[in-house]
């Protein structure tokens, strides 16, 4: 996705509602990482950023934020973000699992849990200060400690941020999944559902391509990539001249979260 997405907006105030509406779709169906990249024709680097950062504060769970993110002026209007009530960010006060932020006393580790106080860490491998780590609770001798521990349930998406659209596609590539450009011009997804099923069952995953608000992918692209992937009209019979980019999350991950389910299914 575009860092250009935002360029609709003028205000920090609506530019942080939209990113919140992304987070939302992003979260509600699953999706295990978001890339965005600097559109070198509309977008600004100072979107990109705010984009990066905003991402990030709704991402880290509500617990940890005073103490894992600075205050600064890009979060003025956070406020008024979605929560995203993920299971990594719905804890109860004794909740075993949950997300630490590490940080360092003496020559010991401990994590800022959300708690009233830090707890020491007893795992020591692939540990680094400032890191936000999934975590596991105990006592032992009726003091409470914590362990490095993977998180079962849904912890949200990883964010990352690339410098353009070449990148995007080249990793893109490189993780052999099924590529999908999402166009007005592109095949009906309606006639391409069986065969994204089965490339849904070959390769276990979908990297999915949204273009600028002020130009589609025909037109960001280059021509050698125009013939590779799948390009698909995923909002067939549209009757507004534009779909916002949020909306079109919305539309396409729900389209591709039910044939997910049949292909899982059959």
């Amino acid at each position: 996705m575009p860092d250009s997405v935002l360029s609709e907006r003028t205000s920090l105030m609506s530019k942080t509602e939209k990113v919140g509406l992304i987070a939302r779709a992003a979260a509600i169906f699953g999706v295990e990482e978001l890339n965005i990249y600097h559109d070198d024709v509309h977008g600004k680097h100072e979107d990109l950023e705010l984009f990066y950062s905003l991402l990030r504060y709704i991402l880290t769970p509500p617990y940890l934020r005073k103490v894992a993110i600075p205050l600064k002026e890009d979060f003025k209007y956070v406020g008024m973000l979605p929560p995203l009530n993920i299971p990594s960010h719905v804890i109860t006060k004794n909740e075993e699992l949950r997300f630490g932020l590490v940080i360092v006393k003496g020559d010991k580790f401990y994590v800022e849990t959300g708690l009233e106080e830090p707890v020491e860490l007893k795992s020591k491998e692939n540990i680094e200060k400032g890191k936000i780590i999934p975590i596991k609770l105990y006592k032992e001798k009726g003091k409470i400690y914590a362990v490095k521990h993977p998180f079962p349930d849904y912890f949200g998406f990883e964010v990352i941020k690339l410098f353009n659209i070449k990148q995007a596609l080249d990793k893109a590539f490189q993780s052999n999944g099924s590529i999908i450009f999402t166009s007005r011009e592109g095949k009906p997804i309606s006639s391409e559902w069986e065969n994204l099923k089965k490339e849904f069952k070959d390769k276990r995953r979908f990297e999915i391509f949204f273009g600028s608000p002020k130009r589609g992918l025909e037109e960001m692209l280059e021509d050698k990539y125009k013939n590779t992937g799948l390009w698909l009209n995923m909002i067939e019979g549209q009757k507004v001249k534009t779909v916002r980019t949020e909306e079109a999350m919305f539309i396409c991950l729900g389209q591709l979260n039910t044939l997910i389910r049949q292909a899982c299914t059959s």
